[in-house]
């Protein structure tokens, strides 16, 4: 499960990037010329459209992130107690074969 997100984390960041580098704060940037071509076919709106899913991403992005952290946390915590349960019984073990000698 941690691999399918990691891919996935990795697909929404180049996503991100892509739009990101579509869009100019300036007005200048890639957007600028598909909207003026949009505004001939009648969407005139792909600066709010790009600015919308930029957003989108962004947040996809975060929740992917926590998701993923808090899977890896506690996939830690389950090896720390498995961990703990071994030396717990090796410890029993050891106390008993010194009882019994």
């Amino acid at each position: 499960m941690t691999i399918i997100l990691t891919v996935l984390i990795f697909i929404v960041s180049l996503l991100l990037t892509v739009i990101v580098l579509i869009q100019n704060s300036k007005g200048g940037g890639l957007d600028t010329t598909i909207a003026s071509k949009n505004q001939v076919l009648g969407a005139g709106k792909t600066t709010e459209v790009v600015e919308k899913i930029t957003w989108w991403l962004a947040g996809i992005l975060i929740l992917l992130a926590v998701i993923s952290t808090k899977m890896v946390s506690t996939q830690l915590e389950d090896e720390d107690l498995g961990e703990g349960i071994e030396n717990v019984d090796s410890t029993e073990t050891e106390g008993e074969e010194e009882e019994q000698n």
